[in-house]
This record gives C-alpha cells, sequence and structure tokens, in this order.
C-alpha cells in the first residue's frame, strides 16, 4: 500500500501565501516553500508540474481568498463604503502581499486589478440608488472610486499613511461621499 501523502495541495498553496506575505515573490522558490512547510522540494512537484503551475494555482488561490475575506461580499446589504474599508485594511495589515498581487511586484497585477473591479461593480450593481442607471454610467463611479480607493491602499500598504481603524472607515465613507458628488455633477 502506498504511503499516505503527508502534504496536500492546500498545505503547499498555504506555505506559498506564508512566503509572499513575508518577501513578496523575491524569493519564490520551491526550497523556499519547502523550507516553511519543514519539507523536501520532493511534495511540491509531485503536486504541481513546475513552479510555474504552483504560481497559477497559488494565484487562483489568493483571489478566491480575497474574495472572501477581503471584499466581503456576503448580501445585498454589503456597502460601497465597507468593501473600499477592507481593501485598504488589507494594504494595512498585509502590505508585502498587498504590494506583490496588486502592485505587480513579480508578476502582473491585471488579474487581481480585475478581481477587485469585479468586486466593486457587484457591489455598485446591488446599491438600490443607482437602480436607474445604466452600465456605462455605474463604470463611471468606479473610475471615481477606483483610482481614489487604490492610490489610498498603496500608500497605507507602503507605509506612507498609517491609519486606525476608525480613520481607515471614515477615509472610505470620504472617498465614497466625494465620489458620488463628483459623480453626480459629471
Amino acid at each position: 500500500m502506498p504511503r499516505k501523502r503527508r502534504i496536500l495541495k492546500e498545505h503547499i498553496l498555504d506555505a506559498a501565501l506564508e512566503l509572499i506575505k513575508d518577501d513578496g515573490f523575491n524569493h519564490f522558490t520551491a526550497r523556499r516553500i519547502a523550507e516553511y512547510l519543514h519539507a523536501s522540494t520532493q511534495p511540491i512537484y509531485k503536486e504541481f508540474k513546475n513552479m510555474d503551475d504552483l504560481k497559477e494555482n497559488l494565484l487562483d488561490y489568493v483571489k478566491e481568498i480575497i474574495r472572501i475575506d477581503v471584499f466581503k461580499i456576503t448580501s445585498k446589504d454589503t456597502l460601497l463604503t465597507d468593501v473600499c474599508a477592507n481593501y485598504i485594511r488589507f494594504a494595512k495589515e498585509e502590505g508585502t502581499l498587498f504590494c506583490a498581487l496588486f502592485m505587480g511586484e513579480g508578476i502582473s497585477s491585471n488579474s487581481f486589478h480585475e478581481c477587485a473591479l469585479y468586486s466593486l461593480n457587484q457591489v455598485i450593481g446591488q446599491m438600490e440608488e443607482l437602480d436607474s442607471k445604466n452600465s456605462t454610467e455605474k463604470k463611471a463611479l468606479i473610475d471615481i472610486v477606483w483610482p481614489s480607493i487604490h492610490g489610498m491602499a498603496v500608500l497605507t500598504a507602503q507605509g506612507q499613511f498609517i491609519y486606525s481603524e476608525k480613520e481607515i472607515v471614515d477615509k472610505a465613507n470620504h472617498i465614497v461621499t466625494h465620489s458620488l458628488i463628483a459623480w453626480n455633477h459629471s
């Protein structure tokens, strides 16, 4: 009977995620991931064809975590300000990971921006006050909100802005409120 696998795909993905949280993609190698697993590289190459395959699986894994844990769109009651505050909070709490994913350090950040924009679209699509607006008008609102929220998140991840929880919520509210005002006047 073959030995039961001790290290499963999810363990490898979790270890790779921890590595990115610590170092970004600067030292993304099988050997470094194996160190996080306290194992050899063999389980990694049994589970994944190569490092590109691992990275692709990891990015899909992380996108799902971000959809669930960062954007937290759980109901029609999810507020745009909540999603924006969660994004800034993620940048504050996981600065290295945020930079690796959303600032293209070691990967193309396009798919993560698309993931974020998809989530913003979902929330905006659920806002009753925007029911009478068409998709072009709603996109125009995202075009106002996204650069402000993303810029604030980038500066937070880089340590340029250091906000308390209350300040994060206040900033998100401020950005959304003023974005809606600018959008209504455009």
